[in-house]
């Protein structure tokens, strides 16, 4: 594989994807409708592969974070139910509406948005802010919410919904708390004559975490992408997963065999840290690269030695190749993934960075060119897509 011009590329391993869903499925209650979130670009992991795969498998929704996301996804060929639950202006409902996705009805004057620019009845979904603070309706003002979105013409309420995520012990207990008072209001309004037909609480983390609820749909993102939003130790499941991004790769572009040149005619920059040559990957802040954060080091492989990352510029990276033998121009190098008998993972780099998975990936998602695998194979050339 080669790109001249920036040889970095990320692999996608579809097989994985589709061996996450699968496990899904098995830990989940017979019937649970899955609404599979595939915000930022698929979590950077591309958009329209990701969507017509796991589209191929069955999966009936999805949860895409733009209307220019959704329109991505329904041009591609997925026929299924599209939710918007990024949130929008009402301003885009003419044109969402008329695109027949399904908007989240935030607050009041987007539902009435809606409403006035629907021909005839409309689903929404209604977000509910259960406690984490971000987008949706207060719990205690959801059931008179909902009456009041219900009663407008030409809507309809389709599903309800809210998020509580967490990554420790001290989240799982808030948020098993806050699945609960989620199935109440679900309850009291079914009680009151509403009912919804889908209902939704648990995502990536509460699925993996074992917590439970009685609605009839998830939304799970990084649970199919292989990603565990837990701190170790709070899922029996993550062994289990496999990581959809195999590798992310580049090439050595430059060498400099005067790196630990201590003349002082010509000093070096990094003299003090090297006592070999130095790289450079074209791997840099651009292409959502950042360097590690202080009192951290990174690392990058090349033939399985690891070379510490030096510095991280705009365009480029500069890497410690003290420790690679006989290092030539265009060497494989390893951004993540497996080389000989060594590994840097997704976890290893954002750890680094004192960051999430998740931030890594959508730095890394505008720019880099992906290969996709399907079956154990790369996908034909035409598919390599950005």
């Amino acid at each position: 594989m080669s790109f001249y011009s920036r040889p970095n590329y990320a692999e996608i391993d579809l097989d994985a994807l589709e061996s996450n869903y699968r496990l899904l499925m098995r830990v989940i209650r017979p019937g649970t409708r899955v609404i599979a979130s595939l915000k930022g670009n698929a979590y950077g992991l591309g958009l329209v592969e990701v969507a017509r795969q796991l589209d191929s498998l069955g999966v009936p929704a999805f949860a895409a974070g733009s209307i220019s996301d959704a329109i991505r996804i329904r041009e591609s060929g997925v026929a299924g139910e599209i939710v918007i639950f990024g949130g929008a202006l009402p301003d885009a409902m003419p044109e969402l509406v008329g695109r027949g996705f399904i908007p989240t009805a935030h607050n009041l004057d987007v539902a009435k948005a809606v409403s006035a620019a629907a021909m005839r009845r409309h689903p929404v979904y209604i977000k509910i802010d259960v406690g984490f603070g971000r987008l949706g309706v207060p719990l205690s003002e959801a059931r008179s919410f909902v009456e009041q979105v219900a009663a407008l013409p030409r809507v309809e309420v389709r599903g309800i919904y809210t998020h509580v995520p967490f990554g420790d012990e001290h989240g799982r207990v808030w948020a098993q708390e806050r699945l609960g008072a989620f199935d109440t209001l679900v309850w009291e309004l079914r009680a009151g004559g509403h009912d919804i037909p889908v209902a939704q609480a648990r995502a990536s983390a509460c699925i993996l975490g074992g917590l439970d609820d009685h609605c009839n749909a998830v939304s799970p993102g990084g649970f199919l992408f292989g990603r565990s939003p837990l701190d170790a130790g709070l899922s029996t499941l993550e062994q289990e997963l496999k990581p959809v991004l195999r590798s992310i790769r580049s090439r050595l572009i430059h060498i400099s065999h005067r790196a630990a040149d201590l003349n002082v005619t010509y000093p070096s920059r990094f003299a003090g840290r090297v006592s070999g040559p130095t790289g450079v990957v074209p791997f840099g802040r651009a292409d959502g690269n950042r360097a590690p954060a202080a009192g951290q080091r990174a690392y990058m492989l090349i033939r399985g030695s690891r070379a510490e990352v030096l510095s991280v510029s705009s365009e480029h990276c500069v890497l410690d190749l003290s420790m690679v033998k006989d290092p030539v121009l265009g060497d494989e190098v390893f951004v993540i993934g497996e080389s000989a008998d060594d590994a840097i993972s997704l976890s290893d780099v954002a750890n680094a960075q004192k960051t999430t998975g998740s931030d890594i990936l959508l730095a890394v998602s505008g720019r880099m060119p992906r290969v996709f695998y399907r079956d154990g194979r790369p996908t034909p050339p035409s598919a390599i897509i950005c």
